[in-house]
């Protein structure tokens, strides 16, 4: 990633974009979403189902939202949350198969545990 001053400009143009849609809770555009990924990733980053989380991880140590020693423990933890497939804390969270393990329908901390 080159740091010119126009390539700065034009990430900080979209980083403000992305937090007004967040802000409003709105959905990001697919161009958006595109333009936001490619900043920040390499020829050679693979974007696969099973890799997703490697190439998430890979992706913020690219942005510098994440040190580059952190990136392991990153690519597990998201791992871990399922950023791999469907089968992710999200989806289990709104279906309320979370709610035995102490997680909520409103994905907040229920007081329920499973023993």
């Amino acid at each position: 990633m080159s740091e010119n001053p126009k390539n700065s400009d034009q990430i900080k143009e979209t980083l403000e974009e992305i937090h007004g849609i967040h802000g409003k809770k709105c959905n990001c555009t697919m161009s958006l979403r595109a333009d936001l990924w490619l900043r920040h990733t390499g020829d050679d980053l693979e974007l696969t189902p099973s890799n997703f989380h490697g190439a998430l991880a890979e992706w913020l140590v690219n942005t510098g939202l994440v040190e580059k020693s952190a990136q392991t423990h990153v690519e597990a933890a998201l791992y871990c949350l399922g950023v791999t497939n469907s089968n992710n804390l999200f989806q289990k969270v709104q279906q309320g198969k979370m709610g035995p393990y102490g997680i909520g329908k409103n994905g907040r901390r229920n007081g329920n545990k499973k023993k």
